[in-house]
């Protein structure tokens, strides 16, 4: 059966807690600014505040919407979220995170949407019986679930009782064009306040005690032992600055590590580091590792989650042990002291991402939803 419904194209409402800078959020924000506007009408809602990324995409046309959620049980915002999908006629509501994912799933289903589904990003390990009951109840009126590594994957079917032929994996993909410019690195490093000449490794990212930087602290005292010149960066806002400028101190870098917040231009605080670090926890299939490649910068990644799915040991970048400082001072220090090594590996990360496109991620997201929608509605939307 063929047919078209509204203006001819398919209504995607995006259902996160926020647009703050964060790898989940700028996953929603590549998806929404480039989907086909012939076949989708983005929009996004986020459940709390809009955040640094929605201004952009607001200028780019997509609608971004905030519902200022109370904390814990807020019914609003459920009254919200329907009274939004009906108003705004979606019809696919696509979830990302957990608190969003409970609040948009039950809306969809209350809000009769003909196709909802969710992506998963992390290993959430904190997930109680109480939120797997949820998830597993949710999981009758959801559609699809994209999950961003084979790792995360596994860890949802585990626990799960997904329907058979549902929920793959799509890959984050990063977008390639932003990194062709190449910004003026010495300019950037007087900016931040890192000498000229210093071999500098860092981490950009949010501030939470999953990420691991406080082992990139640690770390950082063996590495500024071995390596005096050596400084090291850390960008990102987050619940842990505070304690992660104490810890700094604590062990003699003030003078040797940047705390610095929030850094507007991606590119920039990457352009300012020779080594990139990513010390977390845990991981689902991190966007840092990709933008970092895609910026020619070699990678130390701890060996947790989706990393190994985008590091090839020795080859693109160098994997770790998790919460392990000697073994992650050790990896900066092989490459702040073998330059030409690092530099291998940072052209050899940008070479593979062709397996890790935002095209590709964006398509694999539009056949879904077009599949899912012909298969609830009876409806084909353009040549699909």
């Amino acid at each position: 059966m063929s047919a078209v419904v509204s203006d001819g194209r398919l209504s995607v409402l995006y259902v996160i807690w926020s647009l703050q800078m964060g790898g989940a959020e700028r996953v929603v924000a590549d998806l929404a600014r480039s989907l086909d506007r012939r076949l989708f009408r983005p929009l996004v809602c986020c459940l709390n505040f809009k955040g640094g990324l929605a201004g952009p995409l607001e200028a780019e046309g997509v609608p971004v919407f905030a519902l200022d959620k109370r904390p814990k049980l807020d019914l609003r915002v459920l009254v919200r979220l329907v009274r939004l999908m009906r108003r705004e006629r979606v019809d696919v509501v696509h979830t990302h995170l957990w608190t969003s994912s409970f609040w948009g799933r039950l809306a969809g289903a209350l809000a009769r949407v003909p196709v909802v589904v969710i992506t998963e990003h992390n290993l959430d390990t904190w997930r109680r019986a109480p939120h797997l009951l949820a998830d597993r109840l949710l999981g009758r009126v959801t559609d699809d679930w994209v999950f961003v590594s084979r790792e995360v994957e596994a860890f949802y079917r585990a626990r799960l009782a997904l329907p058979a032929g549902r929920g793959h994996v799509v890959h984050n993909g990063v977008d390639l064009v932003p990194f062709e410019r190449r910004p003026d690195a010495a300019e950037i490093r007087a900016r931040i306040g890192l000498p000229a000449g210093a071999p500098v490794a860092g981490v950009v990212g949010r501030l939470e005690a999953r990420k691991g930087h406080r082992f990139f602290l640690e770390a950082m005292r063996r590495v500024v032992d071995r390596v005096p010149a050596a400084m090291g960066l850390i960008v990102g806002e987050g619940k842990e600055k505070e304690t992660l400028l104490a810890q700094r101190d604590a062990l003699g870098l003030h003078d040797a590590v940047r705390i610095v917040g929030y850094w507007p231009d991606l590119t920039e605080a990457l352009a300012a580091l020779d080594v990139f670090v990513l010390p977390s926890l845990m991981e689902g299939h991190p966007l840092a590792i990709l933008e970092a490649m895609a910026a020619g910068k070699p990678v130390v990644a701890t060996d947790v989650g989706g990393n190994a799915e985008a590091v090839e040991p020795d080859a693109t970048g160098l994997l770790v042990p998790p919460a392990d400082a000697e073994a992650l001072a050790g990896a900066i220090v092989s490459l702040l002291e073998e330059p030409e090594r690092a530099r291998q590996l940072g052209a050899a990360g940008r070479r593979s991402l062709d397996r890790f496109s935002l095209g590709a991620a964006v398509r694999a997201n539009e056949e879904m939803y077009l599949q899912r929608y012909q298969e609830r509605t009876g409806r084909r939307i353009g040549g699909n």
